[in-house]
């Protein structure tokens, strides 16, 4: 649970065929950054450090660590993506359990005025900023095509709670994510041209940066 208009413009190079919709929003200490084209191409930037594509039907997690890059399928991994989350304490309501509550309260944020409200997952409560404009609707609903397909490769129960949950809020007419409270801020939202190359991840694997050589 804590879990842009699109509109056709001319590119000015040939490399560049769309105006994608970037979303920027803090996270905790870092900055997420979402870059949407259509369903078949969502690609989400957390940090310097990693990434993660969606390409069609592939969905690929990419990692940088110490002077590696690892380049995994995210259906391929769907076992241990499980087994990592089996000794954490992070617990996923059923669906009965999750309610939100609007309240009278507004607020601005990122140039956008939202609705405050009360979401509940049946043991704690915290507050979230939803909004209808179609700007940012859009992008949270690339946000959530973007971690259905992440949460359908965990291929267990938990899983399947995340796509419930998710699925039980989706013709909320105020769904587009202002904020949410506990680290997620909308920062700001634009049209961006991408290259294609930019929603093609590298080849699956574990590839070293290798040193220049020495003259």
């Amino acid at each position: 649970m804590r879990s842009v208009i699109l509109s056709i413009l001319l590119a000015t190079s040939a490399s560049f065929a769309y105006a994608d919709v970037i979303a920027r929003y803090a996270m905790g200490p870092e900055t997420l950054v979402l870059s949407y084209r259509d369903d078949q191409h969502i690609r989400v930037d957390r940090g310097q450090m990693a990434y993660s594509i969606i390409n069609g039907d592939q969905a690929t997690a990419i990692i940088s660590q110490g002077g590696a890059q690892i380049v995994m399928n995210v259906d391929d991994m769907g076992d241990v993506i499980a087994s990592a989350q089996q000794g954490q304490s992070i617990s996923i309501p059923d669906t009965h359990a999750v309610s939100l509550k609007p309240t009278k309260e507004f607020s601005n944020i990122a140039g956008f005025k939202g609705r405050l409200y009360i979401a509940s997952d049946g043991a704690n409560s915290y507050r979230t900023v939803l909004t209808d404009s179609p700007a940012v609707i859009e992008a949270s609903d690339a946000l959530r095509q973007f971690f259905r397909r992440f949460a359908g490769a965990m291929k267990n129960d938990r899983g399947n709670k995340l796509l419930a949950l998710e699925n039980s809020f989706k013709d909320q007419a105020e769904r587009g994510v202002l904020y949410v409270e506990g680290g997620f801020k909308l920062l700001s939202i634009s049209q961006e041209p991408r290259p294609s190359g930019h929603y093609t991840p590298p080849p699956i694997g574990i590839q070293f940066n290798m040193p220049a050589a020495s003259r």
